[in-house]
């Protein structure tokens, strides 16, 4: 099998998620304003291994269960994500159907606008503006 990645490189951390349905929540993610790197489909609708870049900086790796051994489980992430922008994050969030977790909301107590959507499968992905 040949692999190509987009040749994009993300130098910073890169969070992993693993999902019982990891096509549904790459098309999620992809709906969401994502942009796919590199995917390596497995067996069947299961996906070996997916990179996906935020288009501000950052990458998030996604798998399918049961790929690799790993103690990672579904809907046990908490992802903080920087956008410039999380009012048009939210608007596509919300046409996703997405459980807002928090609402949009301009934060008080330090300098950042943002909300936290649960993913299909219970992951908690905050956006904002707050990049520390």
């Amino acid at each position: 099998m040949s692999v190509s990645t987009s040749g994009n490189r993300q130098p910073s951390i890169w969070a992993s998620v693993v999902s019982d349905d990891a096509r549904a929540l790459r098309a999620w993610l992809l709906a969401l304003g994502f942009t796919e790197d590199l995917l390596i489909p497995s067996e069947g609708d299961a996906i070996h291994h997916c990179q996906l870049d935020w288009p501000e900086g950052g990458r998030v790796l996604l798998s399918s269960t049961g790929e690799r051994p790993t103690p990672c489980r579904p809907g046990t992430s908490s992802l903080h994500v920087v956008t410039a922008d999380p009012d048009a994050v939210a608007e596509r969030a919300r046409a996703l159907g997405a459980f807002f977790v928090h609402e949009l909301t301009d934060q008080t107590d330090y300098p950042s606008r943002d909300f936290t959507v649960a993913d299909p499968d219970g992951n908690y992905w905050e956006f904002a503006t707050f990049a520390g």
